[in-house]
């Protein structure tokens, strides 16, 4: 076969990977070289596509949900866990897969430096490895039960009429996106406590999902230019951005409340650490409704996306702190 001996190949990011080809006077052959090479593309552009951060959010959000329906951190059935965070990870891999093959005319334009833009990875091996991811999610589910493999059925299913049909829909997709970002909890709780899930898990899981769903509305705002140029549908494009800001407000008031509601829930050794985590959670939540609720413009709305993403992380953490 023909060798090459000066080549370079650059990563997704623009790093050179490897300068040279090995010289025809060495052992190593070019096709290994070029076999290694080809691997760390296409192990980049999987990664990139799969959006790993998002999984490893999901699977610490299971693991939470997991802590409060086994009744503390110290309870927690290690190897159990574990497979639930990889049937998270799995599943939140699979979905972000599929979204970009199903978005890649519109990333043509708007997003060419993805990875199946870009040509790093083909359509096939993209649908491929997200359908391998979805089966490991469902099958690994089945091995924890019923209802751990009703929830992820329905997180799969909803996640890809998400990406086939309701990207587009405004609300209902806005709801779709909030509630596979709440399900995690509510996995880790019926993973370790099958039926008999406690209330603060419940509550918890409405939180997450409320506050989910007033941000994805919040963002709404944020990105209504490019959304009434691709067609979607959201509340701020329909209705306009005063009632979404509203709207957001109003939903991201009622995730305050709840939070407060579960305060009688929550037992008296972890109160302490609750109270203190979700007063920030919740004075971020209030600084960001009541801003909306004051000028619906888009930089406030922009202001309010930042706040309400390290409000959703002080959430989390609260509710860890609460198990």
């Amino acid at each position: 076969m023909r060798t090459l001996s000066k080549t370079a190949l650059t990563s997704g990011a623009g790093e050179t990977l490897f300068s040279e080809c090995p010289s025809p006077s060495k052992k190593a052959p070019c096709f290994y070289h070029w076999t290694r090479v080809r691997f760390v593309v296409k192990l980049n552009a999987i990664l990139r596509l799969a959006r790993i951060e998002h999984g490893l959010i999901a699977a610490f959000a299971t693991a939470v949900g997991y802590a409060v329906g086994a009744g503390s951190w110290f309870s927690v059935e290690k190897i159990q866990l574990a497979v639930a965070a990889i049937v998270t990870i799995a599943v939140e891999v699979g979905l972000f897969i599929f979204n970009d093959v199903f978005n890649l005319e519109e990333d043509r334009v708007n997003a060419p430096e993805r990875p199946l833009v870009k040509g790093e990875i083909s359509v096939k091996e993209a649908v491929a490895v997200g359908a391998i991811s979805l089966a490991l999610g469902g099958v690994l589910a089945g091995a924890l039960g019923p209802l751990a493999l009703a929830i992820v059925l329905l997180a799969i299913s909803t996640g890809m009429a998400y990406n086939i049909r309701m990207k587009k829909s405004g609300l209902p997709g806005n709801v779709i996106v909030a509630l596979d970002t709440a399900l995690p909890f509510l996995l880790g709780a019926v993973v370790a406590s099958g039926a008999k899930v406690p209330i603060l898990a419940y509550l918890f899981t409405l939180i997450a999902f409320l506050a989910a769903l007033g941000r994805e509305i919040l963002k709404g705002i944020v990105d209504l230019d490019g959304d009434r140029k691709v067609g979607i549908r959201t509340i701020a494009a329909t209705k306009g951005e005063a009632f979404a800001a509203r709207l957001s407000s109003s939903i991201l008031l009622a995730a305050i409340t709840l939070s407060i509601i579960a305060l009688a829930f929550v037992k008296e050794s972890a109160l302490l650490a609750y109270t203190a985590l979700v007063s920030v959670t919740d004075v971020l939540f209030a600084y960001a409704a009541a801003s909306l609720l004051m000028n619906s413009d888009k930089i406030t709305a922009e202001k309010g996306r930042r706040i309400t993403l390290v409000a959703m992380f002080a959430g989390t953490l609260a509710f860890a702190a609460a198990a």
